[in-house]
């Protein structure tokens, strides 16, 4: 009788073990499923903005841009990217502003800018024709001679472009228009202390004169 109990006993024990082991995993099966479930309806969402998000987006507008060298008495000339509609005063302020040498009664910090443009902030007492040079490098002139350096009307930091032209003799070229008015011919710059008939042949077809 107590091997027939105790036989019983591990029939039952086994007939529960199995049972649990196939309510576990049949409970597994049904959580699978759910997340499955859940998983395929997030997607599906995330699937249904995209494609709503792409029907209902506006075309992104690019702001057209523009680039510009300003030079003279500003305190870091060269050349800058701005949006199409800036102003020479944005660009100044953008190269962090004038310099106390600036002759801001000799510039139009209003004008708009124009693509490829040059713009030079004049020196106190400098003569330059600045707005001569204005329109000569905004103009989008493509030709060899406008892009000849005008020895009448260019800043030292353009003379400097130059070969062999320093500090030293951009300002010599400046002060001797001063003096002596504009160079009538190009041959005339030998005129100027520091240039010889060498360095105006190494010169000669990169200048002009207006």
């Amino acid at each position: 009788m107590e091997f027939k109990t105790d036989k019983n006993k591990m029939i039952a024990g086994l007939l529960v073990i199995i049972i649990i082991v196939i309510a576990f995993k049949n409970n597994s099966q049904r959580e699978v499923h759910v997340i499955s479930s859940e998983k395929e309806s997030l997607q599906e969402k995330v699937q249904s903005e995209q494609e709503t998000s792409e029907y209902d987006r506006e075309p992104e507008e690019v702001a057209a841009r523009i680039k510009v060298y300003v030079s003279g008495e500003v305190k870091n000339y060269g050349v800058i990217e701005m949006s199409r509609d800036a102003r020479l005063v944005d660009a100044v302020e953008k190269l962090g502003g004038l310099t106390e040498y600036a002759d801001v009664n000799r510039v139009n910090l209003a004008q708009r800018l124009e693509d490829g443009g040059h713009y030079i902030v004049p020196k106190i007492g400098e003569n330059i024709d600045v707005q001569n040079e204005y329109q000569m490098q905004s103009n989008g002139a493509n030709d060899e001679d406008n892009a000849k350096i005008d020895i009448n009307t260019a800043d030292a930091i353009r003379l400097k472009e130059l070969p062999g032209i320093g500090d030293a003799i951009a300002q010599r070229i400046i002060e001797y228009r001063e003096q002596n008015g504009k160079f009538k011919s190009i041959d005339q710059i030998k005129n100027v202390s520091g240039i010889g008939d060498k360095k105006f042949e190494g010169i000669r077809d990169m200048i002009r004169v207006e």
